[in-house]
């Protein structure tokens, strides 16, 4: 029994790239979920390989699991797609150095090439599918958001503070009017000493001013 030796590289990176071994009688969703592991992503969407020429040009593809939407529905009814559980390894194989392009997970588009770079004979002490080689670091399937600033909510405002423009104004022109009473207040006052001083002063308790002198007084010699 054949045994497939293939190069899947990340399609943005070529340095990043792992050797995965898998049986000509083996199922192409075998191979999906062998790649998967290898980079340590989740098995949660959906996939699909496709027949590639030399050039990296897609052709026939080969699902993890049917869609239909508005767009393909037509073409979908048309020309029947071949399912991953369905399809064994050896039945795509016609080229020493078959090329496939696999993307997993549409919406996100992680794409990879792949390429067939040897045939061995079946070891039966090994288990496939198997990743026999693994190159630089994967990248993180799924990238942090960012942190979203808490909207203050209005009622955390004191309730003292104005809510409004016209609360505002009313209250700054309410401190305004207690200032100038406390102002007019305080020139009261002062105009009255004022006057005092004018008049000669504050009488002592006697009933003389500061200026005047108490009643003349001597010896009474």
């Amino acid at each position: 029994m054949a045994v497939y030796r293939f190069r899947v590289t990340l399609e943005d990176n070529e340095e990043v790239y792992r050797e995965i071994e898998i049986r000509s009688t083996q199922t192409y969703e075998d191979f999906h979920k062998s790649i998967l592991e290898s980079i340590n992503f989740d098995n949660t969407h959906n996939a699909s390989f496709f027949i590639s020429d030399d050039m990296w040009r897609k052709g026939e593809e080969i699902v993890l699991k049917p869609t239909e939407t508005p767009e393909n529905s037509r073409r979908n009814a048309e020309v029947a797609k071949r399912l991953m559980s369905k399809c064994k390894m050896a039945a795509l194989i016609d080229d020493p150095h078959q090329k496939f392009v696999y993307i997993y997970d549409y919406k996100a588009g992680w794409t990879f090439t792949i390429e067939l770079v040897k045939i061995l004979l079946d070891d039966a002490n090994k288990r496939y599918p198997d990743c026999v080689k693994s190159v630089g670091e994967a990248p993180k399937q799924y990238k942090k958001t960012e942190a979203v600033v808490p909207v203050e909510d209005e009622d955390d405002f004191d309730d003292d503070e104005p809510q409004t423009d016209d609360e505002a104004y009313t209250v700054a022109a309410s401190a305004d009017d207690d200032i100038a009473e406390l102002e007019g207040e305080e020139g009261e006052e002062e105009l009255v000493e004022a006057e005092e001083e004018a008049e000669g002063g504050e009488e002592d308790e006697f009933g003389f001013s500061e200026f005047e002198s108490g009643p003349e007084g001597g010896d009474d010699d």
